[in-house]
C-alpha cells in the first residue's frame, strides 16, 4: 500500500509557491473531508498533486454518498502550506482537523480498492 506523503516530506519538497488541488463545496467554502479507518477519529481533508486525482475521489465520493450528491463540490487549486498551515492552525469545533496529501499512485490503488 502507497502511504500518504509524510510532514517532512511536505516541507522539505513543498515551498509557499507550490500548488495542489483540494475538493471545496462552493457554498459553504469549505474543504470537504474524507475519512479514513486509519486515522480514527480525524477529519482529514486530502489535497491532491494533479486536478485528474481530484475529479476522481470526486467521482467516487458522489457515487458512494447520496448526500454529496445535491452540492456543490468542485477541485479547486490551492497553495498548499499556506493551506495546510491554516488547517493545522484552526482550533474550530466541526471543521476539519488534519491534512493528508495523496501521490498519484495512492489515489489510484484508493480508487482500485474500491471496485
Amino acid at each position: 500500500m502507497v502511504s500518504p506523503l509524510q510532514l517532512e516530506t511536505i516541507l522539505s519538497e513543498f515551498d509557499d509557491k507550490s500548488e495542489a488541488w483540494v475538493l471545496q463545496d462552493s457554498e459553504s467554502k469549505k474543504y470537504v473531508t474524507i475519512p479514513d479507518p486509519r486515522y480514527p477519529g480525524k477529519n482529514p481533508v486530502r489535497f491532491f498533486l494533479r486536478r485528474e486525482d481530484a475529479e476522481s475521489i470526486l467521482v467516487e465520493l458522489l457515487d458512494q454518498n447520496p448526500r454529496l450528491r445535491g452540492k456543490e463540490i468542485f477541485p479547486v487549486k490551492v497553495k498548499l502550506v499556506p493551506a495546510l498551515k491554516g488547517i493545522a492552525s484552526d482550533k474550530k469545533p466541526g471543521n476539519a482537523d488534519s491534512f493528508v496529501i495523496r501521490s498519484p499512485n495512492e489515489v489510484y490503488e484508493w480508487l482500485r480498492e474500491r471496485t
